[in-house]
């Protein structure tokens, strides 16, 4: 809720979209598992997670204005419901390898670009025995590596900072890969490092109070 403010009130940023559902369970409320999914009785949640105090939709879209430089960002964090009761991605089936398959399977995504045409989305991996789940962002074709399938890299962030970073960056696009083993000298991703640089730059006057010196680190420590 206080990241949607931050937007409303903020001189040089249009608010083209948001979405604030209705309060619902929580992640405590969803266990166990298994009975959203076979082979899920021995998953576990981050013990973070069901902590978690987010137990409803929320969305934005947004872009600056003059006198800024051109940036913007979108995410969607749908309710803990809804991302542990999708079922497996219906491409998975078009996968080249059994590994493959059988990775994205396990993908259910808690964050995307619901408006715009960008098509990113993070997902958490729900394999039983993991702690803390692994998230992993798939955007653009030309990043990761075999053996997992193109555009998938894993962030290092567990769910909790992966939410706590995305209301600090309000969705700021391309922000995922400062969590990532990635260079913005990669042609697939230096496209993105202007709006980064201006949008983290711009943010102290937009959004004062959090420090936002950590974040133009890792940027520049991957260019």
């Amino acid at each position: 809720m206080a990241s949607l403010a931050d937007l409303r009130g903020a001189e040089s940023i249009t608010l083209l979209d948001e979405r604030c559902g209705d309060v619902g369970p929580g992640f405590v409320d969803t266990e166990p598992l298994d009975m959203f999914e076979d082979g899920w009785s021995d998953l576990r949640l981050d013990p973070e997670m069901l902590n978690e105090s987010l137990r409803f939709e929320i969305a934005a879209h947004w872009e600056s204005v003059r006198p800024l430089p051109e940036f913007s960002g979108e995410f969607r964090i749908p309710s803990p419901m809804e991302i542990v009761s999708q079922g497996p991605m219906p491409s998975v089936d078009m996968l080249s390898t059994g590994f493959q398959r059988d990775f994205v399977s396990q993908m259910r995504y808690f964050d995307n670009a619901y408006e715009s045409s960008r098509g990113f989305m993070t997902f958490l991996r729900m394999d039983p025995g993991t702690s803390p789940l692994e998230v992993w962002f798939s955007d653009l074709v030309g990043t990761g590596a075999d053996p997992y399938p193109p555009g998938y890299v894993r962030l290092d962030l567990t769910f909790t900072e992966y939410v706590e970073t995305l209301l600090l960056t309000k969705g700021l696009y391309g922000w995922q890969y400062l969590f990532a083993d990635v260079s913005f000298r990669d042609p697939a991703l230096e496209h993105l490092a202007d709006g980064l640089r201006d949008g983290l730059n711009a943010f102290p006057d937009l959004f004062p109070g959090p420090d936002y010196t950590p974040l133009l680190d890792r940027l520049e420590a991957r260019r």
